[in-house]
């Protein structure tokens, strides 16, 4: 864990777990966990302190997706549990939370464009998870790479292809929940990497065990733990900050990048 990120509150903890009891919606038969569609989700408002999303760190993780192939949440390892609010009907935050990213995206090349129409009755804002949200959006997109100019491409990726036909496994909320419990639900996902806790795959607040699924050894390679650090560490950064850690890790061109990648697209 950091020297600077304390560890959670039980208080903190305790009031996490109740604000995802209350209004978490589920499935007909009762599931935790209900399926989303990553072109039916935004960034919410109260996404890292409201600087949105980081570019580099979206085409990170589509990186990540194409080299290595896309790996769907399995007995509890893989990518975290997205948690996002339903808005359906849309409240005024979600709505201007709508606004908001449709002129991002029509400003900042890079970005996956949205389909959702600025009147959408119905969209998901993510309170965790937004970046993966987004990769997959390049993909689904036809994007190109800012860091390479190749075009994203299911190819035959099988398990990229579920994700995007289907959707993810996702913790959803109701739009009832108030602005601040959004934002104080926000905070405390992007600080679970380095506390001792995880939305598990039930959608349930559990204890973090050593190695993250009971009775699996703990097998992580010098290459493998850097990758966690990394991981660790974008958790808690406000956009601007998240792109410039991307840089740093992957050297890219200080020049290139303030040219908004046009070069690449």
């Amino acid at each position: 864990m950091p020297a600077d990120e304390p560890e959670a509150e039980p208080r903190d903890v305790e009031r996490l777990i109740e604000l995802l009891r209350r209004h978490r919606k589920r499935g007909p038969d009762g599931s935790g966990l209900l399926r989303v569609r990553s072109d039916a989700v935004i960034p919410d408002g109260t996404n890292r302190e409201r600087t949105g999303l980081s570019l580099e760190h979206i085409h990170y993780l589509a990186g990540l997706f194409a080299s290595k192939g896309f790996q769907p949440r399995v007995n509890g390892r893989g990518h975290d549990v997205p948690v996002y609010i339903h808005e359906a009907p849309p409240s005024q935050f979600g709505t201007t939370a709508l606004r908001r990213w449709r002129t991002s995206t029509a400003a900042t090349p890079g970005f996956p464009t949205t389909s959702l129409p600025e009147n959408a009755q119905e969209f998901y804002c993510s309170l965790g998870n937004g970046h993966f949200s987004q990769a997959l959006n390049l993909f689904r997109r036809g994007c190109k790479c800012i860091f390479t100019s190749d075009t994203y491409s299911t190819a035959s990726d099988a398990n990229l292809i579920e994700a995007l036909e289907l959707g993810v496994p996702s913790l959803v909320l109701s739009n009832d929940i108030s602005v601040t419990d959004r934002k104080f639900v926000s905070l405390m996902l992007n600080r679970q990497a380095a506390q001792n806790w995880i939305i598990s795959d039930d959608g349930e607040v559990t204890e973090k065990s050593e190695t993250s699924v009971e009775g699996a050894e703990k097998e992580e390679d010098e290459e493998e733990e850097k990758s966690s650090q990394f991981d660790a560490l974008s958790k808690d950064l406000d956009a601007d900050e998240l792109s410039a850690l991307v840089r740093i890790k992957l050297g890219i061109d200080v020049d290139e990048a303030k040219g908004n990648y046009r070069s690449k697209l």
